[in-house]
């Protein structure tokens, strides 16, 4: 499982290069499921956040890739700090 420096699952949606969304856990190179809209991906995402007690949910921000919010796993969206996968 790919966790965070506090040993908590952490879940990335990035943008494949077929246009597809893609949610994988951080530290695999596979994706658990790809999308064709980043809604969809960023819901699977969440969902699957919100069943393990304190993973995030990293989404990639507007500009240079920086990753804005996370989730707790509680479905509740938390401001981030620019946070790279």
């Amino acid at each position: 499982m790919g966790f965070d420096q506090k040993g908590t699952p952490v879940f990335c949606v990035t943008q494949g290069g077929s246009g597809k969304w893609h949610v994988s856990e951080e530290g695999f190179e596979k994706p658990i499921a790809t999308f064709d809209s980043r809604d969809d991906a960023e819901k699977y995402a969440r969902d699957i956040a919100a069943t393990k007690e304190g993973s995030q949910v990293r989404m990639p921000g507007e500009q240079g890739g920086d990753f804005q919010g996370q989730s707790q796993g509680d479905g509740q969206t938390r401001p981030g700090a620019g946070n790279r996968m």
